[in-house]
């Protein structure tokens, strides 16, 4: 239920005012509540603790919102612990100069419901942990949300996912390697030569490309003897070769 004395909901307007319209709940609001909560105009609850621990920003990126369809998830459905990932290999994404896939995505973590399918989380899959975890556990964020609308500026900000709570969310394994398209299949190998990125250290360099380009391109991934054929494959298939990219995969001198 929501509580507006607990957090600072002007604040926190002040800094989101261009692109969205943020509104305080009311006592005892319902984080599951439909349009009928804002008088048929439409809007989304989202978690005080995604904003201010997490960084999460509005609107949502194309990849945030495909997964959020993808999965049948509101924003707020999404455990906070979940957020980190989905964030962090945005980030990653944008460094490398390549669109995130949802479909890589689902490759490297798997969706669980939890608690009578009312939230969902994300985990690394065993044996193929691509971000490790941001914080394993928060507390005292479930009576602090917002409403979120569009604004003026950005009318189109709740646009392709969904925005009331979804009574069935989808539980989906990962994706097989296999069922992949050969581009996403490089992008996997790739990463899972990269072992274990830290989601906190991308998400706290996500404006400084100079520090972040130091801790994705500077540390010791791919000794192996098939690093050579794994650029190669980059460079034949990925449509739009990224140079960062390469250098996860360059051969070691």
């Amino acid at each position: 239920m929501g509580d507006p004395c607990s957090y600072n909901h002007r604040a926190f307007a002040k800094r989101h005012d261009d692109d969205t319209t943020v509104l305080p709940c009311t006592l005892g609001e319902p984080v599951c509540g439909d349009e009928r909560a804002n008088d048929g105009v439409p809007f989304f609850y989202f978690y005080q603790v995604d904003f201010k621990s997490i960084s999460v920003h509005l609107p949502f990126s194309r990849f945030e919102r495909e997964l959020l369809t993808e999965i049948n998830a509101v924003p707020a459905q999404l455990y906070p612990n979940s957020w980190p990932f989905v964030k962090a290999f945005d980030i990653l994404f944008g460094f490398l100069g390549c669109a995130p896939s949802v479909d890589i995505f689902l490759h490297f973590f798997e969706v669980k419901r939890q608690r009578n399918n009312l939230w969902v989380t994300l985990g690394n899959v065993t044996g193929r942990v691509l971000l490790t975890p941001f914080q394993n556990s928060f507390t005292g964020w479930k009576g602090r949300f917002f409403k979120i609308c569009s604004s003026d500026l950005v009318p189109s900000a709740l646009d392709g996912f969904p925005l009331y709570w979804v009574r069935e969310t989808r539980a989906l394994k990962s994706k097989p390697f296999k069922r992949l398209l050969l581009n996403d299949q490089v992008a996997c190998q790739i990463l899972a030569e990269g072992g274990a990125f830290d989601a906190a250290a991308f998400i706290s360099l996500e404006y400084n490309a100079e520090a972040l380009e130091k801790y994705i391109c500077t540390r010791d991934y791919l000794k192996t003897s098939h690093s050579s054929s794994l650029l190669d494959l980059c460079m034949t298939y990925l449509v739009v070769p990224s140079p960062c990219l390469f250098s996860l995969v360059q051969v070691r001198r």
